[in-house]
């Protein structure tokens, strides 16, 4: 380099350290508005815009596509009984364990507190029975590595394209919906076990 050249090469090395800099802030700041902070996953954002995306494939080529809105059951006693922090690892470990359980293709976000979502575009609906026992033993071993004993299960609600709706919203409604009606069926057979 001559004396210009190096000249040259400083004054626009600033410029170019500022503006890099900032692609790198600017990166950082697009991953946190998509990224669940604690889980690493998808958030609630990021999921609604994959999910319309799903639809407008799915439209396009008829095909299926199956969301799962998942809570897990017990994670408030994790909380009350562990606290917060163990709570955390709980659901990291859980979130992680939902990912690595997911086919490739699947997308698993959180949608807040204790609730994630699967998509799974081409799933067959006599397929989530499987995956619902699957996610059963997740849970469960995930509370017993946390707490070390079994505190945790899954309730999992389910709907399907086109059958349950067009549109992102009203399918993550109608898994909601099928989710609660779940948890409600759950807890009257424990009620009435205990009465029996």
């Amino acid at each position: 380099f001559t004396q210009d050249d190096l000249r040259i090469v400083l004054s626009a090395s600033s410029k170019l350290g500022i503006t890099i800099d900032n692609a790198l802030k600017f990166r950082e700041a697009e991953d946190s508005a998509t990224t669940d902070f604690l889980t690493g996953l998808p958030n609630i954002r990021s999921l609604y815009r994959h999910l319309e995306g799903e639809l407008s494939r799915c439209r396009r080529s008829s095909s299926p596509l199956t969301v799962l809105v998942l809570d897990l059951d017990g994670f408030k006693q994790v909380n009350d009984r562990f606290g917060h922090i163990e709570g955390n690892n709980l659901l990291r470990m859980f979130a992680a364990a939902l990912k690595d359980s997911c086919r490739e293709y699947d997308y698993a976000a959180r949608i807040g507190g204790d609730e994630f979502v699967i998509v799974a575009p081409g799933l067959p609906p006599e397929a989530v029975e499987e995956i619902s026992e699957r996610l059963q033993r997740t849970a469960s071993d995930v509370g017993s590595a946390v707490c070390e004993h079994t505190v945790l299960s899954v309730s999992v609600g389910k709907a399907s394209y086109p059958a349950d709706g067009g549109d992102a919203e009203t399918l993550l409604s109608a898994a909601d919906h099928s989710m609660y009606r779940m948890k409600r069926s759950r807890r009257a057979i424990i009620e009435e076990q205990v009465i029996s």
